[in-house]
């Protein structure tokens, strides 16, 4: 089972909800052990890093150091990423997404299916309370 620390900031809430709406086999197969640490940075809020460790998922209100991946984008961005508007390959090359970090492949394919799926799953259907959900993925 995955479990999904509890946060107050509106970032990681955010953020906890859409990896929350993720219940399923798959999901719990991509983010188990993978052991990642991914800070988003939106532009004119505050960093918040998303760390993945064993089947536990936890926020950091603050951009740690030894970052695997580091997002850097603004809300509208996020928002059009979200509702389709942009793409995320188009995002990065018209540099309003910024990626730093170990950029290999696997981990920028796997945080796409972790991240942006859910994003724009949660924004299809955005009154469905999945904080309302069971707290454990299983």
């Amino acid at each position: 089972m995955i479990s999904i620390q509890e946060t107050t900031d509106l970032l990681g809430l955010a953020i906890r909800n859409v990896l929350s709406s993720r219940k399923d086999e798959k999901f719990y197969n991509l983010v188990k052990a993978w052991n990642k640490k991914i800070v988003v940075d939106v532009s004119d809020m505050y960093p918040i890093t998303i760390i993945f460790e064993g089947e536990n998922i936890k926020f950091e209100r603050r951009e740690v150091e030894d970052y695997d991946v580091k997002l850097k984008t603004d809300l509208q961005t996020l928002l059009d990423l979200a509702f389709g508007r942009i793409g995320s390959v188009s995002a990065v090359i018209k540099g309003k997404l910024k990626l730093k970090g170990i950029l290999k492949v696997g981990t920028l394919l796997k945080l796409m299916k972790v991240f942006f799926k859910p994003l724009k799953d949660v924004a299809k259907n955005p009154n469905i309370n999945y904080f309302e959900q069971d707290k454990e993925i299983k």
